[in-house]
């Protein structure tokens, strides 16, 4: 407990600083794709007409901002960050776009979420789990505040497959990183490093996807993006404890 509060002391200064020029850095974190990807992640819920939808980790709210142009009035959107700051920016954003009336933005911690069981038809996380005290502590927290049959969506940087293409995407990370200082006004590394580090300790895609299961999701499938530049995972939570996993996806 003592290093999961620790954890979360750290992240929460981190994207204090981070928050007002999130933005910026989201581009060369994402490779350009971020969009692209966001906009695979809300076609991999697979669900037209939810009637509550979670948007855990939402960070400055590019995800949430997404789901609520997609969704109808008639789905309550919910986008919950435990950071303050990046709560606050995600509520300007969709101030910016008329688009706050169709989303409830909360501070919360995904790990303790406060909403009852079974409560979300589809629950959403970009690029917010690898930075999570316990990632079985929250993919447990996001089974539980879904219903049966509901639909679990996570998009992730992740480590590419294969030597080759994990060396050459590394050079380019290392090639690129201290520039990031030129766009965050002078944010010291010490900040920065944690969004690069973070990669090498995040769980590799089918390990994550055994968690899934073993937490009770079923139908869990993943699919690298862009190369194996990130990672596309989506599960359900079904009415019975049969466990199925299917096969990898094609890289996209």
């Amino acid at each position: 407990m003592t290093r999961s509060i620790s954890k979360n002391r750290i992240i929460r200064t981190i994207f204090t600083q981070l928050a007002p020029v999130y933005d910026v850095l989201e581009k060369p974190l994402t490779w350009q794709h971020g969009a692209q990807w966001r906009q695979k992640a809300i076609a991999a819920a697979k669900l037209p007409h939810p009637r509550r939808v979670l948007d855990a980790c939402a960070g400055t709210g590019l995800l949430t901002a997404d789901l609520a142009r997609h969704y109808s009035p008639r789905t309550h959107i919910i986008a919950i960050d435990f950071c303050p700051a990046m709560a606050n920016v995600a509520r300007q954003r969709l101030r910016d776009q008329n688009l706050l009336r169709r989303v409830e933005i909360k501070v919360e911690n995904v790990e303790i979420m406060p909403f009852p069981d079974e409560f979300f038809d589809v629950a959403f996380m970009s690029l917010g789990l690898r930075f999570v005290s316990d990632v079985k502590v929250a993919v447990r927290e996001l089974h539980r505040v879904l219903k049966p049959g509901g639909r679990l969506v996570v998009l992730e940087l992740c480590q590419p497959p294969g030597k080759f293409r994990r060396r050459l995407v590394h050079w380019a990370r290392d090639k690129f990183f201290p520039k990031w200082q030129q766009w965050t006004r002078g944010i010291p590394p010490k900040l920065l490093y944690p969004l690069h580090d973070s990669l090498i300790h995040y769980p590799d895609p089918a390990k994550l996807s055994r968690r899934f299961v073993r937490i009770g999701f079923d139908h869990v499938a993943y699919a690298y993006l862009n190369g194996g530049l990130a990672t596309l995972h989506h599960a359900t939570k079904f009415f019975h404890h049969h466990t199925h996993v299917e096969p990898e996806l094609p890289l996209t």
